[in-house]
């Protein structure tokens, strides 16, 4: 692996693991965000801003992340990560966030810029970074495109086979445990298994038919929960090899989409386990 890649992995798997540093853990999806996490979320938006200005943009994106994760309901700060990551050089993170921001920020000055930008990057993103990280296929030798292709449609195959158990999992036992955080993120698991399905067509990827062995919710919350946890965990890593595996935009945009949605569905299971 490139060592920009393995920078890459490493700042999304930072910014992505929970953080215990403040004392209280991130707000869950849908969940109710506290005056102390709002508070901490401000801030973390304000030392960002400081290291923006100051140029220092990759701490600024790691403040913004963070900011974001303690308050998910402020979509303002897809913009803010969008704009750091696309300053310190990562179209990717910059295309993703972007797209993030006109998905869920209707109403915005910056609207039309980001539009442009994300059009652009949409066009640039990959030719952009083939320089220093990605080889061409001549370049390669065959068998290592061919490896890399089968590692690509085993990481696609794996995501949506973990995808489908969480799913099936969750629709089961939500009429059973209705105060637990399982009927919303059923609804969650068969968008993203639908937005996978979609990248598979358009990647014109044949997955593989192996299915993980049927997960068990247990007789208790308790125990549905820490099966739960285990199933999101299962799916971050799945996404984790899906990012790793595909690099053009389309993939990279969902890859993190459905990541980021399975770390808030852990997030919010961990809290009634």
């Amino acid at each position: 692996m490139a060592p920009r890649k393995d920078a890459r992995r490493l700042l999304l798997t930072a910014v992505l693991l929970c953080c215990t540093s403040a004392g209280f853990g991130p707000a869950g999806p849908g969940g109710k965000v506290t005056k102390e996490q709002l508070a901490y979320s401000k801030q973390m938006f304000a030392e960002g801003e400081t290291a923006m200005k100051a140029g220092d943009h990759a701490t600024a994106l790691a403040k913004y992340q963070e900011g974001y994760r303690y308050a998910p309901h402020l979509h303002v700060f897809t913009y803010s990560i969008g704009a750091a990551a696309e300053a310190m050089g990562d179209c990717r993170t910059a295309f993703s966030y972007y797209g993030m921001f006109l998905d869920l920020v209707p109403e915005h000055p910056q609207r039309e810029a980001v539009q442009k930008k994300h059009e652009a990057l949409a066009k640039s993103c990959r030719a952009e970074e083939a320089p220093e990280s990605i080889e061409t296929d001549t370049e390669q030798p065959k068998h290592t495109r061919d490896r890399g292709k089968r590692e690509g449609i085993e990481a696609l195959s794996e995501a949506m086979a973990e995808l489908g158990a969480a799913q099936r999992l969750y629709a089961a036992v939500a009429g059973r445990f209705p105060d637990a955080p399982f009927k919303r993120a059923a609804k969650r698991k068969k968008k993203d298994e639908k937005r996978m399905r979609k990248l598979v067509t358009k990647l014109a990827v044949q997955l593989e038919t192996s299915e993980p062995p049927e997960a068990d919710a247990g007789s208790t919350v308790k125990e549905a929960c820490r099966e739960a946890v285990r199933l999101e965990h299962r799916i971050i890593e799945a996404m984790e090899a899906v990012l790793e595996h595909h690099e053009d935009a389309s993939a990279q945009k969902v890859g993190y989409r459905v990541l980021k949605g399975a770390q808030r569905d852990e997030t919010a299971f961990e809290s009634c386990r």
